[in-house]
C-alpha cells in the first residue's frame, strides 16, 4: 500500500537497451589486498590473475613490492561495468582460496558450484581454484564435436597418473575425449577432440585447461590415486 492509502504502483524495469549501454560504460575500481595472500592470489606463474584477465578482458594492475604500506597492497581492475563485475567476483574467490591455503580450509565446496548449481566433484572444487569456472548457457542437446590443442609438455598432466585425471574428466564432463597419439602429433601441440552435449563440451575444455595449472600430483591430491 502507498503512503496515501491506495494501491502501490508497480515498477516496470528499464529497457534492455538503457542496461546494456549502462554495462558498457568504463569504470575502475580499486581496493585493498592483503599483502600475506597476495602471491597465492597470483598464483604460480601469475596463472591465477592472468586467467581472470584472458577471460573478463578487465585490465587488471596489482601493486609492486614499493607500494605495500600496512601490510596491505593495491589492487585496480579497469574495463566495462560488465567486466569489472565479471573480474570482481573472480578476484574475490580467489581471495578467498587463498585464505583458506593459509589459515586452513572451511567446509568444502562450501562456495564453489558445478555447472547447473549442482553439487562439486573434488576435481571441480580444486579446478575453481586455479581457473575460474563461467557455466555454458547453451541448453542444446544435440551433441558436437570441439576441437582444441593444448602445449604437448603438458599432456602428461591432463592425462595424469594411470590416466586417471583424463578418465576423471571424461566421468565429470560426460564427454568422449580422444588425445592425438604420440606417433600422431606434429609440432609443439597436441590435439584433443571433445564429445558431448555443448554445455558438456565446454565443461570438459574448461576442466582440461585447469588441470594445467594444477600440480603435477594432482591425481593422488584429488583421491583419484593412492600412493
Amino acid at each position: 500500500m502507498s503512503p496515501r492509502g491506495g494501491r502501490a504502483r508497480s515498477r516496470s524495469p528499464p529497457p534492455r537497451s538503457i542496461l546494456e549501454e549502462f554495462m558498457r560504460e568504463d569504470i575502475t575500481k580499486e581496493f585493498m589486498l592483503d599483502n600475506a595472500i597476495t602471491a597465492n592470489v597470483i598464483g604460480p606463474k601469475g596463472s591465477r590473475i592472468s586467467a581472470i584477465r584472458q577471460q573478463t578482458t578487465a585490465m587488471i594492475k596489482i601493486g609492486d613490492d614499493d607500494s605495500v604500506a600496512e601490510g596491505k597492497r593495491k589492487m585496480v581492475i579497469s574495463g566495462t561495468l560488465k567486466e569489472v563485475m565479471w573480474a570482481f567476483n573472480a578476484v574475490k574467490r580467489l581471495i578467498k582460496d587463498a585464505e583458506d591455503e593459509i589459515r586452513g580450509p572451511g567446509v568444502p565446496g562450501e562456495a564453489l558450484q558445478g555447472q547447473g548449481g549442482a553439487p562439486v566433484s573434488k576435481m571441480m572444487e580444486q579446478a575453481q581454484t586455479v581457473l575460474p569456472f563461467t557455466p555454458s548457457e547453451d541448453t542444446s542437446e544435440e551433441p558436437v564435436d570441439k576441437d582444441i590443442t593444448i602445449p604437448n609438455k603438458n599432456v602428461g598432466q591432463v592425462l595424469g597418473r594411470r590416466a586417471a585425471i583424463i578418465s576423471e574428466i571424461r566421468n565429470t564432463s560426460n564427454c568422449k575425449i580422444i588425445i592425438e597419439k604420440d606417433g600422431e602429433v606434429v609440432g609443439d601441440d597436441r590435439k584433443i577432440k571433445i564429445t558431448g552435449k555443448p554445455k558438456d563440451v565446454h565443461l570438459a575444455e574448461y576442466l582440461i585447461s585447469a588441470v594445467q595449472m594444477m600440480p603435477k600430483d594432482a591425481s593422488y591430491k584429488l583421491g583419484l590415486l593412492q600412493h
